[in-house]
């Protein structure tokens, strides 16, 4: 019949197993290489599970083994390994897994930043490795650990022994003391603040508003809490003090969990790809510069 409708063969078969539908993409070329490195470079214990320490690199890369199906978190706070890994259908995004590596290289001195043209502080090279990564793309020099090179060029932090473009920004949320940068004139930095300001989502703004806020109601509870359980006698200016610090610890996660640079606010269904990475330099210093414009007649949260 299809010949009777005047049909031509084109000549070629087509093979199911080919369309997109039923194809399973292939991970990131990153994935194994950082699974590998976060293992490695994590304190090695002799009980088989890995302990944080509270030490907030430590923190992240446990966290991004567990997002990545490496490991389970155990009871006592800390990881172990999964005794079925398994790649989640949905990773973490690629941002939030470079910077753990970077921020963990560097807290075991796997990365060394150099002094870079420009920062204040001028600590003495005396005894110090010799930078083998250039300056490149505003990123400073650095020293990277051979065991470490493989890594950071899956994730195209590096090529030819340079900082890549895509580095940078991701350099700015670990910002050493050694480069001085001050990303905050940047027109990315500044106009990542004005998106954010115009395009506050409705649930976002719910919570700023009460974190901007601290009632009388707020105060006499934590003043009735400390008379039990506080060891001395505790004055309103302690209320006040501690709840503008958790106050401004709230607004801190907030950013940490639901703003990057380069998408801005992420819905909450975006957000569960991110890693809580508590020293992100880049998103505290946005609460602060969002904060300053958006809570003007809060100055606890920003100065």
């Amino acid at each position: 019949m299809l010949d009777e409708a005047g049909f031509q063969p084109l000549g070629r078969t087509i093979n199911v197993s080919e369309r997109g539908a039923d194809r399973v993409p292939s991970p990131p070329k990153w994935v194994s290489p950082v699974a590998e490195f976060l293992w490695s470079a994590l304190p090695d214990p002799e009980t088989g599970q890995w302990d944080h320490l509270f030490i907030s690199a430590f923190e992240a890369a446990c966290g991004a083994l567990v997002a990545l199906g490496e490991a389970v978190k155990a009871v006592d706070g800390g990881i172990e390994r999964s005794a079925h890994p398994t790649l989640p259908a949905t990773l973490p995004r690629w941002d939030d897994v470079a910077t753990v590596v970077v921020s963990l290289a560097a807290q075991v001195n796997l990365l060394e930043y150099r002094h870079f043209v420009g920062a204040r502080a001028r600590p003495s090279q005396t005894g110090l490795r010799p930078a083998n990564i250039r300056a490149a793309h505003g990123c400073g020099p650095a020293y990277l650990s051979p065991e470490a090179f493989g890594v950071f060029e899956s994730l195209g932090l590096i090529l030819g022994a340079r900082w890549t473009e895509q580095a940078e920004t991701i350099l700015w949320r670990d910002s050493p003391d050694e480069w001085g940068i001050d990303f905050t004139a940047d027109r990315r930095f500044t106009r990542a603040r004005d998106i954010a300001l115009v395009r506050v989502p409705e649930d976002i703004a719910e919570r700023l508003k009460v974190t901007g806020v601290i009632t009388e109601e707020s105060i006499v509870d934590w003043l009735e809490a400390a008379a039990k359980y506080a060891p001395t006698t505790k004055t309103r200016d302690d209320a006040l003090k501690s709840l503008r610090f958790w106050s401004r610890w709230n607004l801190d996660q907030l950013f940490l969990r639901r703003w990057r640079l380069h998408d801005g606010w992420l819905s909450a269904q975006e957000a569960e790809r991110t890693l809580l990475i508590e020293h992100d330099a880049l998103s505290i210093t946005m609460v602060s510069a969002f904060v300053a414009q958006y809570l003007p007649h809060a100055p606890f949260l920003f100065e």
